[in-house]
């Protein structure tokens, strides 16, 4: 087993390390920011006693334990993080598990005198080893924020144990799924559905106004992000709570180790749909073939647009009972929590759930850009290109589709948002939700862009430039504001351009269209001026 994690380790030094170093800078980051920004005990009160006066707000950030150093930093980090560590295990557990055993790595080190499970184990132990030290450069940022020896600990362990929960989620996942991205897939969708669960349960939680305290209700106990939230580390430091994420872990890695006991190699417990007999006309050219292997992905992103636009009129509504406030102190705390740069506390609110869309958007469709990458690494593409087929034209399919998957899910997002405002009979905001769903849109497609483009220049470094440049984006449309960035740091991301509903100024919407148009073009001009590369 230990060759087998040298290997490992050999083959996801880069990966992992750009994980946990971006993921540590980025605590490092906020944790200066918030200390700056809400230095001072009664602004730590200030901004508690609004947060838990607009429930909307708790669904974005976490649960508040009274106004204090440790109580600010965990209200302001934690949940997000622990998003970007799941994502980090689940991924993680995906490629050295049921990817490996796809592309038939696994297949070639059974041939060798390993035991079966060895490759289990030192997935395994590969992957507590990185929480471990993830947990501990995480304690570290939060020492630097001023909170005490026993709340950085336990920030550290809390995070640490999250990630080894989703850990084991990850690894069993990998033993269910059929194939790798669908174990990615699903991975994630558990990821995201525990952060939609604790922003659900702390929503509807009861507020406390006089302790600055809330009683989360029950969907935030039934996810490892949300008993994570629970421990409070920094003021009550509920050293308990870890043990259910540790139970989990437990749970997951044994039945994974059962199932790959019991199963041969390449089986899964969920079965793999046998395709027809015959193809169809719609596969008879590049553009069939690329929306026929993104046609699942993109289902699944639109339902996930559908949900998030489902919560915008309710969550939204939270908000009433301070959407009159004209406070400027109000609105900037606001900004700072939740940014988005309008001047109305409910259109403020519906901007940050639709950037939330663009963000999902533009995952999307830097996702199914990246596909002819995948095609063309594990031998598919060549076989296509034989024909006399242009790359051109197979670029271009995969370009439309990834971009076709943008759309339906701002689309779907939007279309929702209407509905559930429709709802709660307040049609103003409808419009507004729906029509600043569109203007996300071009911002999101700069995304797919540029991973199409990577995949015409640098194909072997496309994946790793593609998502490098997601996280940078993402990292500055969320925290920009609040790590007071640079102006042109924060006007480089695309998101920072995305004009609020109502707008009469079309200049940079159509300067993104125009972005949007010219990388594409780019990238299937570009695409023939070079080899395959497998």
């Amino acid at each position: 087993m230990i060759r087998l994690l040298a290997l490992q380790l050999r083959r996801d030094r880069l990966i992992m390390a750009v994980w946990i170093l971006g993921t540590a800078l980025l605590a490092f980051g906020s944790v200066a920011a918030i200390a700056k920004e809400y230095g001072t005990h009664a602004e730590q009160q200030n901004v508690l006693q609004l947060a838990l006066a607009a429930p909307s707000v708790l669904a974005f950030r976490g649960t508040p334990s009274g106004a204090s150093t440790g109580s600010i930093m965990w209200f302001e980090l934690f949940t997000w993080l622990a998003v970007v560590i799941g994502l980090m295990n689940t991924f993680f557990a995906t490629r050295h598990g049921r990817a490996d055993e796809e592309l038939g790595r696994r297949e070639l080190i059974g041939a060798t005198p390993v035991m079966r499970s060895a490759p289990l184990a030192a997935t395994l132990v590969f992957g507590v080893v990185a929480n471990v030290v993830l947990g501990l450069l995480l304690a570290g940022a939060f020492a630097t924020g001023k909170v005490d020896g026993a709340g950085s600990l336990a920030a550290g362990a809390t995070f640490a144990v999250t990630g080894i929960a989703f850990l084991g989620v990850g690894m069993l996942v990998g033993e269910l799924a059929p194939t790798g991205r669908a174990a990615n897939g699903i991975g994630a969708a558990i990821v995201v559905g525990s952060y939609v669960l604790r922003a659900a349960g702390d929503t509807a939680g009861t507020p406390h106004l006089d302790s600055l305290t809330l009683d989360p209700a029950w969907p935030t106990w039934v996810n490892p992000i949300g008993w994570g939230e629970q421990v409070l580390a920094g003021t009550e430091n509920r050293w308990a709570l870890l043990l259910l994420g540790v139970g989990l872990a437990i749970v997951a890695v044994v039945a994974a180790f059962a199932i790959h006991a019991r199963r041969d190699l390449g089986a899964s417990i969920l079965p793999d749909r046998p395709g027809r007999a015959t193809a169809s006309h719609a596969l008879a050219g590049p553009f069939g073939l690329a929306w026929r292997l993104q046609r699942p992905a993109l289902i699944g992103w639109g339902i996930g647009g559908a949900v998030l636009g489902l919560a915008t009129g309710s969550l939204a509504q939270a908000a009433g009972q301070i959407t009159h406030s004209k406070d400027p102190q109000v609105i900037e705390t606001l900004r700072l929590m939740l940014p988005g740069g309008r001047t109305e506390i409910l259109d403020l609110l519906v901007g940050v759930l639709m950037l939330l869309g663009g963000l999902l958007a533009a995952a999307a469709g830097a996702q199914g850009a990246l596909r002819l990458r995948q095609e063309e690494a594990e031998g598919r593409a060549e076989l296509l290109l034989a024909g006399p087929v242009p790359r051109s034209r197979v670029m271009l399919g995969s370009v439309v589709v990834a971009m076709v998957a943008a759309i339906v899910i701002m689309v779907a997002a939007g279309f929702f948002a209407w509905l559930s405002f429709l709802a709660y009979g307040d049609g103003g905001p409808a419009a507004r939700a729906f029509g600043q769903a569109l203007v996300e849109l071009p911002a999101a497609l700069v995304f797919a862009g540029l991973a199409a483009l990577a995949v015409a220049v640098l194909p072997r470094a496309a994946i790793a430039i593609a998502w490098a440049l997601y996280a940078i984006g993402v990292g500055i449309g969320l925290l920009g504001q609040l790590l007071k960035l640079p102006k042109a740091v924060i006007r480089s991301s695309p998101f920072d351009h995305v004009p609020a509903v109502p707008f009469d100024d079309w200049g940079p919407t159509l300067i993104l269209i125009g972005v949007d148009v010219v990388l594409a073009a780019a990238a299937v001009v570009l695409i023939r001026r070079r080899d395959l590369s497998t």
